[in-house]
C-alpha cells in the first residue's frame, strides 16, 4: 500500500487532504502538533495512524518521520499542509518576534519535513506537495511577512523539483486562496461579502478542492513537476 504524510493533517484543509488521500488507498499518517485528539480521532477514521511532533525541530521531524516511516513500511507522498498566518497589518507594525515566528513555521518547517522526507524516497523516488498561498504569487497588503514565506515556498518548491527529478522525486505545491475554513469563521458577513466579490468563480474554496488537486499532483501518472498550483477560484491570474 502506498503511503503518504501529511503535515498539518489534523487542521481544516489537512484533514480533507487526510480523507482524500485515504480514499485514493493511501496509508495516511496525520501530523499533529497541539491537537492530539482531533488528529488520533481522524486516524481512527480513516484506518491511518497519528504522529506528532514540531515541524521547527529537526530532531522531533526526524524522529517523527522515522517512526511514520517504520509503521508505513516507507514514505511515498508528503504533504507539507501546516503553517501559520501573520495577523493582518501594515509592515510597520510588525514585530521581529512576528516575523522569525511564521517564517521558522512555514518556511523551515517545510525545509526541515522535506529533507527527512526526501532521504527516504532515494532509492524509489516519490512526491512531495506543498501547500502555499495565492499570496506567495502575488503577494498581499498588509500581509507582507505572510506573503514572503509562501514566495520563499514556490521556490524552494521549484529548486527542490529539478534538484531530485533525476531520482524520480516530483515536488509541486498548490496556492490556495480564500478556503472557507474555521480560520476565516471570525470574519463579519460584511467582510466576507467582500471577499466574495474578488473571486470570479463566485464561491470560496473548500477543504476538498485542495485535496483533489494534491490528489491529482500524486498521481503516479502525474507528468508534473516544479509547478504552482494557482487554487483562487480566479482572484489572482497570472
Amino acid at each position: 500500500m502506498k503511503s503518504v504524510l501529511v503535515v498539518g493533517g489534523s487542521g481544516a484543509i489537512g484533514s480533507a487532504i487526510c480523507k482524500k488521500m485515504a480514499k485514493e488507498g493511501y496509508f495516511v499518517g496525520v501530523h499533529y502538533k497541539f491537537h492530539r485528539e482531533d488528529a488520533e480521532n481522524l486516524a481512527k477514521e480513516i484506518g491511518g495512524i497519528a504522529i506528532g511532533f514540531d515541524i521547527k525541530n529537526a530532531e522531533q521531524v526526524r524522529l517523527g518521520i522515522n517512526e511514520f516511516v517504520e509503521q508505513a513500511k516507507g514514505i511515498d507522498v508528503l504533504v507539507n499542509c501546516a503553517g501559520i498566518a501573520q495577523k493582518i497589518k501594515p509592515l510597520l507594525d510588525t514585530s521581529e518576534i512576528e516575523f522569525d515566528e511564521v517564517f521558522s513555521t512555514n518556511c523551515k518547517g517545510v525545509f526541515l519535513t522535506c529533507k527527512e522526507a526526501i532521504s527516504h524516497m532515494l532509492e524509489k523516488g516519490g512526491n512531495i506537495v506543498n501547500v502555499s498561498s495565492m499570496w506567495g504569487l502575488v503577494g498581499g497588503s498588509c500581509e507582507s511577512v505572510y506573503s514572503a514565506t509562501k514566495g520563499a515556498i514556490n521556490s524552494f518548491t521549484k529548486a527542490l523539483a529539478k534538484e531530485y527529478a533525476s531520482a524520480k522525486i516530483r515536488v509541486n505545491a498548490v496556492a490556495p486562496g480564500f478556503i472557507d475554513t474555521p480560520m476565516n469563521a471570525s470574519l463579519s458577513e460584511k467582510d466576507r461579502a467582500l471577499c466574495l466579490d474578488d473571486i470570479p468563480l463566485g464561491r470560496f474554496g473548500k477543504g476538498e478542492d485542495v485535496a483533489k488537486a494534491v490528489a491529482f499532483l500524486c498521481d503516479e501518472d502525474c507528468f508534473v513537476t516544479g509547478e504552482i498550483l494557482n487554487l483562487s477560484g480566479g482572484e489572482v491570474i497570472i
